[in-house]
């Protein structure tokens, strides 16, 4: 604690998932780290009253601020004004759907005590959650193709590059922001955390796993929510494409070539969403006593991999031609 200061801010920006933020919040009152050492900012970006309410419920139990936006005005904005409420010298980006280990402050803090330069930041550990059933997409997008979280391959204590400089698991100094560079706010959804750390590269930005910082997502995702987000995340790669012109952006960003790969896959994308509805209804209500039918399943799932994997990357596609046509348009 420096003065009345805490050492740590959680920033919690949150639209319309009170009940998941409440979970997020409860998890916030059994750390081991005292509370006088860390405050919660909660940004509801002009959420239903419900979210104040849960907020207003947990004054007695934690530190917590709560700021709302007038309008909503999408995750960066929000993550900005967590920027400029937060008091401590570090800040750690947390998510509306996550619940946190007890663990989770002390082990930020404790790498950053490690690393006290300005320009590290760290990356903790997140998993799903053991009150959820993980089904096959799920563990597919986090374990196999990781199109989410993407953690198989690193090891703990390992210093990564800005492209793991990711929202709801990082911490980093407030000094770098304030001084270097903030969200920028046309990004509502996806990248703008890859996105400030590519302009905070220059500034010597680098970022250190720890693994035994730990979270969990307590949010289940389904095909068809995820192939909605992979749309979406096209969108937001379209605009970091056009705020920087460098080759290893653009390649990040899978614009090159895109409208010819699209004009290719959506021959098929209908047809191959099919197949995947087919194959996950059988894997999901066979009998686990049908034998041959469990047999069966897993037979199918090498081959459901491979849709996930084709049908994803579509989706992105179809995002990224979507936005590129109406910058056109513009």
């Amino acid at each position: 604690m420096k003065g009345n200061r805490p050492l740590i801010s959680v920033i919690i920006p949150t639209f319309n998932r009170a009940s998941y933020l409440r979970e997020s919040l409860e998890s916030l009152t059994d750390q081991t780290l005292p509370q006088e050492y860390f405050e919660v900012i909660v940004i509801d970006d002009a959420s239903t009253p419900e979210t104040r309410t849960v907020c207003e419920s947990f004054q007695t139990s934690l530190p917590l601020k709560y700021h709302r936006l007038g309008t909503n005005s999408g995750i960066s904005a929000a993550k900005n004004l967590g920027v400029f409420r937060a008091s401590g010298d570090i800040l750690f980006f947390f998510d509306d759907d996550d619940v946190a280990d007890k663990e989770l402050l002390s082990e930020h803090l404790k790498t950053h005590l490690e690393y006290p330069e300005e320009h590290v930041a760290v990356l903790g550990y997140t998993t799903w959650s053991q009150t959820l059933k993980v089904t096959q997409v799920m563990n597919y997008i986090t374990e196999i193709g990781q199109f989410l979280f993407s953690y198989p391959n690193l090891k703990d204590g390992q210093e990564l590059g800005v492209q793991y400089f990711w929202g709801g698991r990082s911490s980093c100094k407030r000094s770098l922001l304030v001084q270097h560079g903030i969200f920028n706010q046309a990004f509502r959804f996806g990248s703008e955390d890859i996105e400030l750390g590519y302009r905070l590269l220059k500034f010597g930005l680098k970022v250190i796993y720890n693994k035994k910082a730990v979270s969990y997502m307590i949010r289940p995702i389904t095909y068809d929510e995820f192939c909605r987000r992979c749309e979406r995340q096209g969108f937001s790669q379209v605009y970091f494409s056009k705020l920087h012109a460098e080759p290893e952006v653009q390649k990040y960003c899978q614009v090159i070539d895109a409208r010819e790969k699209w004009e290719y896959v959506r021959q098929t994308l209908e047809q191959k969403v099919a197949q995947v509805h087919e194959i996950e209804s059988f894997v999901y209500t066979v009998p686990r006593s049908d034998k041959a039918g469990m047999a069966k399943a897993m037979s199918l799932l090498p081959r459901l991999g491979d849709l996930y994997w084709w049908t994803f990357n579509a989706f992105k596609l179809k995002g990224i031609v979507q936005a590129m046509e109406e910058y056109t348009q513009a």
